[in-house]
């Protein structure tokens, strides 16, 4: 598992990026290299690995890729908040405010629907599929941006979604990944631009480093 910090200009854009672009001209962040395939765009990593990991089924191909769109929706929207790039939310004094208002609004509206659409534990039932790891991802972040700001758990109104974040939570086989630092340490955005990292105030965007996870 590769992730790119502060020399991230030089490590990615320099070297990584241009040396990637000559087997797949669309690469961008996240990618997955597989041998001789270079897969690229989060969605497709997603869909990639369910199929390769044997994750994702065909009988629910059409209500995974539902939810894999409709966290996209939300995560698009989160990052007008959490970074200036749009106008938003253009200070780290702004973000609280700006917070507060996306989970009042957007957030409140996407999980609603996610938690109408959720068969328990799992978006689409008893296992998790690529859908269930993306859509993960927004529920770890929206609540610790809850506890940021001083709001309440987002996801204590959401009863399924709170229930499938502890679901993967407490899967034993995804357990060294959340002991790993790159759960625990990284940045939840690129630390370079983002005003919520999801780390402490002392946090500092270290090199790029690169960490093996075992299953």
């Amino acid at each position: 598992n590769a992730g790119y910090g502060a020399d991230m200009k030089e490590k990615w854009f320099g070297e990584v990026k241009p040396m990637l672009a000559k087997r797949n001209s669309c690469i961008n962040l996240p990618y997955i290299v597989d041998g001789d395939d270079v897969i690229t765009q989060s969605n497709t990593c997603a869909l990639y690995l369910g199929r390769k990991l044997g994750t994702d089924t065909d009988a629910n191909f059409a209500k995974n890729y539902t939810v894999l769109d409709q966290t996209m929706d939300l995560r698009n929207d989160l990052m007008k908040v959490v970074y200036a790039f749009s106008g938003v939310v253009k200070t780290k004094e702004e973000f609280p405010e700006g917070a507060k208002q996306h989970i009042a609004g957007t957030t409140t509206a996407n999980f609603t629907k996610l938690e109408g659409f959720c068969v328990g534990p799992y978006m689409c039932g008893a296992k998790p599929e690529s859908g269930d790891f993306m859509l993960f991802e927004m529920l770890d972040q929206h609540s610790s941006i809850c506890k940021f700001i001083g709001e309440p758990d987002i996801l204590d109104f959401f009863p399924k979604l709170k229930a499938l974040h502890a679901a993967m939570k407490a899967e034993p086989t995804l357990a060294s990944y959340f002991a790993s630092d790159c759960y625990v340490k990284w940045a939840q955005n690129n630390g370079l631009f983002t005003h919520f990292t999801g780390q402490g105030a002392d946090f500092e965007y270290g090199p790029s480093v690169e960490e093996l996870v075992q299953p």
